[in-house]
């Protein structure tokens, strides 16, 4: 709010003459002038304000008009003047400005034209840290952001103060971190106080997996000079929570832009287009190092958009065209590679390209770039291309170095797997040709993928490590299955069908339906051959969850190419004129049909 007191100065001039105050609530920006004394300030009956903090009957502080002043009386509520906590009584000056704190809301008292002047150009959502000594600004944010920010850059409490923009006096530091419900060192937060844990709410940022509700979100500046935002940066737009709007309910930012863009109020990242409106799920795609998570990934939503229109008259669209940038370019890469050589994708490294620096818990942390997609069923009519803009859901898909998943790495400098314990489906992506069972019986194949490979064999540990895991942040005992469906997906199913019989293994995609029925039969038998070759893999995944299916899938359909010469000499590439993935999209279409029956209907 740029100016929340601008008619201050005519409602003065019509009560010349008589005693008066103005009072500014200098966390919601709300004014009252009062003119009828002894007032009441607290949330007794006929109170002059009402302290929001306050419980109904309960009494806040007295002002009283003198003939050199105004004197105050606490009355029972937590009430401190200029940071100090009355006695009884004290006398506030004529002329001048008195900072109080009454329970958990902060506010000023404006006394004399100079006073009224200044309380006028308050800003009551910008907020200036300063130096108690010289007045020195250290930087400006919002008010519930003064925490993190002090926190950000090692700031004493004893020597810093705070109060909106415009005024040249503050409210000490202590004040602030309690009124917000901050951790201050030996002393308890307040009931009550606002605060985020990030583990309540009903919304799940896709970048840091933390909760929050809608009216949490906070808006992106829209004004080309409001950059620097305390948190993340100085090249970054500043983030706040609004407070005044336009006649089409757009936030305005603090030079009175229209703000659109949101972000989460927890690492600040902006947020998806149409977020708040519906339903987000997160497909969480674990495996080990080099298990093909990335060519997986950029063939699945090519082939999944083609399935999801032919078979259930579904558009996947691109909900997140400038956060998906980097994911595209990966599709279109293989799908428009002319050889091979121009197919291979660069392995995903830890805290590379896939990967946003954002705060997370107080700390700046490596956390994977989400890829969203927008589904909407299909407008029928004259172009069957059309859609009727109403998405239903979004999934959310992430691109993680493997190395993430394995068992040591630490979760609070390196979280960028956690998703898995927000998900709403589990994808785990095993590999054949790297394991010791498969590769015993598929011993004589000319499969290069085949050829002795020099990194362990450590799936079955990532599995129990993402047991491990999953289990600790949902806070489950060890024998309790979480409920989130796991879908096993056993890659290069070209190299090893033979095994199988393949012929019995249908399709489940069923005139417009997916049958569960058949989807069971296949993951039945799926499941006898890993029993046979290792049972690690089917005990841990059972053990992890209490819905759990095997699917075989190919990405590719055929064997790799081993590039001979060039810059990605030695690797292993597909044939993009040879395409022809196995089954890629059932696993993703059985879990849609799990979450939005009305989009992917299963089989009556």
């Amino acid at each position: 709010m740029s100016s929340p007191l601008p008619n201050l100065l005519s409602l003065a001039k019509k009560s010349f003459g008589r005693p008066r105050l103005l009072l500014l609530d200098c966390i919601r920006g709300q004014s009252v002038e009062l003119t009828q004394f002894p007032c009441h300030l607290g949330h007794v009956e006929n109170a002059a304000w009402v302290a929001p903090s306050l419980q109904p009957g309960e009494a806040g502080c007295l002002i009283e008009a003198k003939p050199a002043g105004f004197a105050l009386t606490a009355a029972g509520a937590n009430v401190r003047v200029n940071g100090d906590t009355p006695a009884a009584a004290c006398t506030l000056p004529a002329e001048g400005l008195t900072l109080l704190q009454i329970g958990r809301d902060l506010v000023a008292l404006a006394a004399g034209e100079a006073a009224e002047n200044q309380l006028a150009k308050a800003q009551a959502d910008n907020w200036r840290l300063f130096l108690l000594a010289d007045g020195h600004t250290e930087g400006i944010t919002h008010f519930r952001d003064l925490p993190e920010f002090v926190r950000q850059r090692n700031l004493s409490l004893e020597v810093f103060a705070a109060a909106p923009l415009g005024l040249d006096v503050g409210f000490k530091l202590a004040q602030v971190f309690e009124v917000l419900g901050a951790d201050i060192p030996g002393a308890p937060a307040p009931t009550g106080a606002w605060s985020m844990d990030g583990r309540t709410g009903s919304l799940t940022c896709p970048v840091c997996w933390q909760k929050f509700d809608p009216g949490d979100a906070m808006n992106i500046a829209a004004h080309d000079t409001l950059r620097g935002d305390p948190i993340l940066g100085e090249d970054a737009r500043l983030r706040f929570f609004p407070t005044r709007f336009n006649d089409l309910g757009l936030a305005l930012d603090p030079m009175g832009l229209p703000s659109a863009d949101l972000a989460c109020p927890h690492c600040r990242r902006k947020l998806p287009p149409g977020f708040l409106e519906v339903p987000q799920f997160i497909f969480s795609i674990v495996g080990a190092p080099s298990a093909g998570k990335s060519y997986y990934l950029a063939i699945l939503l090519k082939i999944l958009q083609q399935s999801l229109f032919r078979d259930f008259g579904v558009v996947l669209k691109d909900g997140d065209p400038t956060g998906n940038m980097l994911l595209n370019q990966m599709k279109n890469q293989l799908f428009s590679a002319p050889r091979p050589e121009d197919a291979v994708l660069a392995k995903t490294a830890l805290e590379g390209a896939m990967y946003e620096r954002f705060p997370r818990f107080g700390k700046m942390v490596a956390l994977p770039r989400p890829f969203i997609y927008a589904l909407g069923r299909a407008t029928p009519g004259a172009n069957p291309a059309a859609t009727d803009n109403a998405t239903e859901c979004s999934i959310i898909f992430y691109d993680n170095a493997g190395e993430h998943f394995e068992p040591g790495v630490d979760l609070d400098d390196s979280p960028g797997a956690l998703h898995v314990a927000s998900s709403a489906g589990i994808f785990f992506l095993f590999d054949p040709t790297s394991n010791h069972g498969f590769r015993k019986i598929l011993a004589g194949s000319p499969d290069p993928q085949l050829a002795q490979s020099t990194r362990i064999d450590q799936q079955d540990s990532i599995m129990a490590e993402m047991e491990v895991r999953v289990k600790r942040l949902l806070a489950f005992e060890p024998g309790r299955k979480i409920d989130i469906p796991l879908a096993v997906l056993i890659g290069k199913c070209d190299v090893w069908k033979h095994l199988v019989e393949w012929d019995k293994f249908e399709s489940p995609l069923q005139n417009g339906r997916i049958d569960h029925r058949i989807v069971d039969a296949n993951s039945a038998r799926l499941r006898e051959l890993i029993v046979r070759v290792d049972p690690a893999i089917v005990a841990h995944a059972e053990g992890l969850a209490r819905t759990v299916r095997f699917f075989p899938i190919s990405a590719f359909g055929h064997s790799p190419a081993r590039i001979e010469s060039g810059p990605a000499a030695g690797l292993l590439a597909p044939d993009p004129r040879r395409l022809a993935p196995i089954q890629l999209e059932i696993p993703t279409l059985w879990a849609l049909s799990r979450l939005v029956p009305g989009l992917v209907p299963p089989a009556q």
